[in-house]
């Protein structure tokens, strides 16, 4: 899976964050679905968590706070 990578993954905790997040601080009405809002936040919490987690193992502790490398052109 080529396309498939720590980039890609980061991209979909960044929107399960949206979704999650968005619709618990929005009062979306997540009991319809089993989860209450407070287990909404702590969910979001730990995907944010795991994103951290990536960054910290791919990049490690200095990568985090480094200047981004440049645009790759193609």
């Amino acid at each position: 899976m080529k396309w498939f990578n720590t980039n890609a993954l980061h991209n979909y905790l960044n929107a399960a964050i949206a979704i999650v997040a968005g619709g618990a601080l929005a009062g979306f009405d997540w009991t319809l679905f089993g989860v209450s809002n407070a287990a909404a936040l702590k969910i979001t919490g730990s995907l944010a968590l795991a994103k951290i987690i990536i960054n910290a193992v791919r990049d490690g502790p200095a990568g985090m706070v480094a200047p981004p490398p440049p645009a790759e052109e193609k």
